[in-house]
């Protein structure tokens, strides 16, 4: 892929394959949508300080997520966080904001520190930190939309909000502020890491990040019955959840 547009269009499919499927895998495709249009905003407007770098990072960023779910589909490896996330598309316990918080768990906590890394020369990530920090920006603008998407359509904001104490409404920013500082930490480390070390390195990340994810598919902290509730309150209705989620609007 060359551009930011042919992410979009490939993200498209994968939301379109869901749909019809009625697979979870699209809840986090069309979160990941809705930022990819975010950044093409902000290049577009000049946000960035170099552009063509923010397109750069953002290409090899959507390559190890297409690259992960193709091999997943394919029945080859893929990383252990991805291949977590992905499994948990057949849980029919799971939150719709917990397989989100997955994608975004194994697409920020890892792919994003090693995309930065990657593009960059070595020992110079640093160069990138105002725009990393930029998209980072970008990618959190986002999530009160999604949030918004989830609370009007997907189930009754009001009981929710009485069963939760109000916490649904912080976990998705909880979420990407967490991964955000990780992915920085994951661009420097790898950033100064010669390239032989890199790969274990970078697998040392993915097995963190799958942790993470077994925690969030079943939360040491969240009471069991808690989110059968809110479960309850939730659409069962796959193919129209991630067709609202799919029509969230960046302006």
């Amino acid at each position: 892929m060359k551009t930011i547009e042919e992410v979009i269009k490939k993200l498209d499919e994968i939301i379109a394959w869901s749909i019809t499927n009625k697979s979870p895998i699209g809840y986090f495709a069309c979160t990941y949508r809705s930022m990819t249009l975010a950044v093409l905003d902000g290049v577009k407007k000049k946000k960035f300080e170099d552009g063509n770098r923010m397109v750069t990072l953002d290409l090899a960023f959507a390559d190890r997520y297409f690259g992960a779910l193709e091999n997943y589909q394919n029945n080859k490896k893929c990383s252990n966080a991805w291949f977590t996330a992905f499994e948990a598309s057949k849980n029919k316990d799971l939150l719709i904001m917990q397989h989100i918080i997955l994608g975004i768990n194994a697409h920020i906590n890892l792919d994003l520190g090693v995309s930065a890394a990657a593009i960059m020369p070595y020992r110079k990530v640093n160069l990138l930190e105002n725009d990393f920090n930029k998209i980072n920006e970008v990618i959190a603008s986002i999530s009160q939309k999604v949030q918004d998407s989830l609370s009007k359509i997907c189930y009754p904001i009001e009981l929710v909000d009485q069963i939760s104490q109000g916490q649904d409404n912080i976990i998705l920013d909880f979420a990407i502020s967490k991964a955000r500082q990780t992915s920085w930490a994951t661009a420097i480390i790898l950033s100064n890491s010669i390239g032989f070390i890199r790969p274990s390195l970078i697998n040392m990340i993915d097995n963190a990040a799958t942790l993470i994810a077994r925690n969030i598919i079943i939360p040491a902290k969240t009471p069991p019955e808690l989110l059968k509730k809110m479960k309850s309150f939730e659409s069962s209705d796959v193919a129209k959840n991630i067709e609202i989620l799919s029509a969230i609007k960046i302006a």
